[in-house]
């Protein structure tokens, strides 16, 4: 009898602790799931995220919501408004401009400590990235092209991947993806260059040399203000106002 009686308890003890582990499932389901429906822009920058719109819209209750729109507040990606809920962060020229000259600096520092430090799985996983990329380098015909981006962003990934700083990584990919977002509102022939472009090549081929110095100077020219995205960001806000 006894050992039922501790059976039961110990059933009693652990469903809170499963009802935890379902929250929290829950709540990075809905985080991923509203992160990657702002960096693709499906939720529209600058628009209000009301409760009753993200519940129908996720499935979720309050709690899952609130924690995913909280963290989505501290990456930046959402902004929180005193009494007047939450809303997606807009585009804006400034915005893009301060965020690529930021990423600029912090991608030069991370790929000079990976050159620096990367061993022999480094090299190997940095050139499989590079040639996945390659794979997805087909023609652009209508639409973003997706895979390929998701691909480019996993070789940069792999090229600071040993730079030997979590905090630094942290940093890295938010600003990555924030730059993506406005990528993504460029006109088809920035898309095209970019996949077509020989630049990836050299900072490869500086990074397996073990040139920290020209790989730093390449990645410097890789990320740029360009004009064309200024002007796309100019004409999303002109037809979203």
């Amino acid at each position: 009898m006894r050992r039922s009686v501790s059976s039961t308890q110990s059933e009693r003890d652990l469903q809170p602790v499963g009802q935890a582990a379902a929250s929290k499932t829950l709540a990075g389901t809905v985080l991923a799931s509203m992160r990657s429906d702002i960096l693709e822009l499906r939720l529209i920058p600058g628009s209000k995220l009301p409760f009753e719109s993200l519940r129908e819209r996720y499935d979720a209750g309050f709690s899952p919501l609130r924690e995913s729109l909280s963290r989505l507040v501290v990456e930046g990606l959402v902004i929180g408004e005193d009494q007047r809920g939450f809303r997606v962060a807009p585009l804006t020229v400034e915005d893009f401009i301060d965020l690529t000259t930021l990423r600029r600096e912090i991608e030069v520092m991370a790929i000079t400590r990976s050159v620096e430090r990367g061993g022999d799985s480094w090299e190997a996983d940095l050139v499989r990235a590079f040639h996945h990329m390659l794979l997805a380098s087909s023609p652009v015909r209508r639409g973003y092209p997706a895979e390929w981006a998701r691909r480019h962003k996993a070789f940069h990934e792999a090229l600071v991947a040993a730079c030997g700083s979590p905090r630094l990584l942290l940093l890295r990919r938010q600003l990555f993806d924030h730059f993506m977002r406005y990528q993504r509102v460029a006109p088809r022939h920035v898309w095209k260059n970019s996949i077509r472009d020989t630049e990836h090549k050299k900072i490869v081929d500086a990074a397996l040399s073990r040139n920290a110095d020209k790989a730093a100077a390449l990645i410097r020219a890789h990320i740029r203000i360009l004009d064309e995205i200024v002007d796309g960001v100019k004409a999303y806000q002109s037809k979203t106002s």
